[in-house]
């Protein structure tokens, strides 16, 4: 595995896109990383509990609802940021 320029693996990107693909239904989520998720009616309220989920049970975090920003998660690149965030400050605890 490669690692890219945050220090984690491709693995957790390419991970992310893929669930990210699944809720949403729309390969498009991979090939345009600045797709506005909300503003184009890709994401919702239920598809994102459904990726907080999914995120969880893929890396093993915890993403709280009361702590989630919806602006934090308004691009697939901002997505992945986040959760390789995530998972590196979970790996290093």
């Amino acid at each position: 595995m490669t690692k890219n320029g945050t220090g984690q693996t491709d693995a957790v990107s390419e991970r992310t896109l893929e669930i990210l693909r699944e809720v949403t239904g729309e390969r498009e989520v991979l090939a345009d990383l600045e797709l506005p998720l909300y503003t184009s009616g890709l994401l919702d309220s239920l598809g994102t509990v459904t990726l907080m989920v999914a995120f969880e049970q893929a890396f093993g975090l915890t993403i709280s609802p009361a702590e989630f920003d919806k602006e934090a998660w308004a691009t697939p690149r901002a997505i992945v940021a986040d959760i390789e965030r995530r998972v590196s400050g979970a790996s290093a605890a």
